[in-house]
């Protein structure tokens, strides 16, 4: 049994919305009654007939950060119609927009203006003033303007491990490369690393028992966890790993120097959060933790834990369509049915297997739930959450039990991929 958590981009803030203060802050001091006009957006990937709508909206973000006498033109145009549209204002702002490699990167640039028409006509065009970027991996809110990603049609690639039971997995970028690592959580050991060649190899491992002594009391059935933390200020990420036989941990990218922690962690809202195992339940018990004091942690209200028992809990973030986000919570009882949260919005899965994860897996504003099998055949079943109904989408068989899940970021194609581990293969599914 084990805890699947996908890091937020930011906590509640959609990509668009992130950008546009980082431009207009790029930008500087703005002259009065300046007209932010858009170029065609650019995409590497397949765009639906009215993307161009999607850079007015950065656009108008753009503007009202820009100050009260900033406006925008309706329409995307190339800059020399750019600037006779801005003639009449007090400065032309050049926004460029670009999808590639998974994100949305926008270039704008201050231009000053020339009223009269034979000045434009005969004056080289002047450089820019001011010139600023800024960008984000694409969400729900930029999907919608992209041809939609079929669940149905998703695929799976198997690796080979040989870490033995694993307990909990993790996805991120953990050594800065720009790519996604898997950190794999087992009973004796913990390894990052990536996969190669039909293989998972480990770029760093370390024994447990040189990271933490075995706890008196472990639980009977193990519970495991794992997150990536992006650093805050550097390059790659923090790693924080527990099981319920040796406890939780902070690690360096080396694996070396451990940190013990109060309690197994999670990630919440874009900060690591611990949960307190209870041996005579074989489960979890009570509220989010402050790793470090073991007193209850501060959270938002929509992804506070139940105070009874559970034995896997799933955090993520929704973004929609028009750019609003909403915390995402699933939490597992011992029993087996699952209670699924997304802001004020509730339901119970009756039945599931001991691995559960929650997020909007193809980005189009709708959750989705993923889980094992509880009883009978074993298999993967990713399920969407419409209103109040939950709707299979895939169901892939598994030869064997399926130990741990997590969402990996997006990738370079603005893809997340699923990640499952058994006790001898990891599994891609995108």
């Amino acid at each position: 049994m084990a805890s699947a958590a996908l890091a937020p981009r930011s906590q509640a803030a959609s990509a668009v919305s992130l950008i546009a203060p980082d431009v207009a802050e790029g930008l500087g001091p703005i002259p009065a009654n300046a007209i932010v006009v858009v170029a065609p957006l650019v995409s590497d990937m397949p765009t639906v007939k009215d993307a161009g709508a999607l850079m007015l909206r950065v656009a108008a973000l753009i503007a009202g950060h820009l100050g009260p006498t900033a406006r925008v033109n309706g329409h995307s145009e190339p800059l020399s119609v750019a600037m006779a549209v801005a003639a009449k204002g007090g400065a032309l702002i050049y926004v460029q927009g670009e999808i590639a490699r998974g994100q949305l990167r926008v270039i704008a640039d201050l231009y000053p203006v020339l009223s009269n028409g034979w000045d434009r006509a005969r004056a080289p065009l002047a450089a820019p003033r001011a010139h600023a970027f800024a960008s984000a991996p694409i969400d729900a809110e930029i999907r919608a303007f992209l041809v939609p990603i079929p669940l149905e049609r998703a695929e799976v690639h198997k690796a080979r491990h040989d870490l033995g039971e694993v307990l909990a997995v993790s996805c991120g970028d953990v050594d800065g490369d720009g790519g996604n690592d898997l950190v794999l959580v087992s009973r004796t050991t913990v390894a990052w690393g990536h996969i190669e060649a039909g293989r998972f190899v480990a770029n760093h491992s370390a024994s447990w028992t040189t990271l933490a002594p075995r706890l008196p009391v472990p639980l009977r059935e193990p519970l495991g966890t794992a997150a990536i933390l992006p650093k805050r200020h550097g390059v790659g990420s923090d790693i924080f790993v527990g099981t319920t036989d040796r406890g939780g941990v902070a690690l360096s990218r080396d694996l070396r120097g451990a940190a013990p922690l109060l309690g197994l962690p999670v990630l919440v809202e874009g900060d690591v959060l611990c949960v307190k195992p209870i041996p005579a339940a074989s489960s979890w018990e009570g509220p989010w933790l402050d790793c470090s004091k073991g007193a209850k942690a501060l959270a938002d209200a929509r992804v506070e834990l139940p105070l009874g028992r559970y034995d896997a809990v799933a955090v993520s973030e929704l973004v929609s369509s028009d750019g609003s986000s909403l915390p995402l919570l699933a939490t597992r009882d011992p029993a087996g049915s699952v209670r699924l949260r997304a802001g004020e919005r509730d339901v119970t899965l009756p039945a599931a297997g001991a691995q559960v994860a929650l997020a909007d897996v193809d980005e189009d504003g709708i959750p989705e739930l993923v889980t094992t099998s509880r009883d009978g055949d074993e298999a993967l079943t990713i399920s969407s959450w419409w209103g109040g109904e939950l709707r299979v989408r895939s169901k892939i068989a598994a030869p064997s039990p399926l130990r741990a899940l997590a969402l990996c970021p997006p990738d370079d194609e603005g893809l997340r991929a699923l990640v499952a581990a058994t006790d001898k293969e990891v599994w891609i599914v995108r």
